[in-house]
C-alpha cells in the first residue's frame, strides 16, 4: 500500500483569514458606555466557606508534599508492602 503525497498549502486558510475581520475591526451592533470598576460579584457564605475550605485542602495536600519529599530524599520514607497489596487488589476489584 502507497500513499501519495499531497501538496498542502494554506491558500485556503489565508484566503478564509483575509475576509474575515480581526479583534481589533469587530464591533458589536449595539455600542455600549461602560465605565471601568462599574461590575460588581457578592460571594455568599456558602461560597466563601467552600472558598476556605478549598483552600486549606490545598495547603494540607502541600505539607503533606512536603513531608514525603524530605523523607524520600532524606531516605527515610517508609513504604508498607501490605497497603501497597491492599490498594493493588482493592484497584483490580472494580
Amino acid at each position: 500500500m502507497s500513499i501519495d503525497r499531497v501538496s498542502i498549502s494554506n491558500v485556503g486558510v489565508a484566503r478564509a483569514q483575509a475576509t474575515q475581520p480581526n479583534d481589533s475591526t469587530r464591533h458589536s451592533s449595539k455600542d455600549r458606555n461602560v465605565t471601568a470598576g462599574s461590575d460588581s460579584v457578592e460571594l455568599s457564605s456558602k461560597a466563601k466557606e467552600l472558598d476556605r475550605l478549598a483552600n486549606a485542602i490545598d495547603e494540607s495536600r502541600a505539607e503533606r508534599f512536603n513531608e514525603v519529599r524530605e523523607a524520600l530524599e532524606s531516605g527515610t520514607y517508609q513504604v508498607s508492602a501490605r497497603d501497597i497489596a491492599q490498594k493493588l487488589i482493592d484497584a483490580n476489584e472494580k
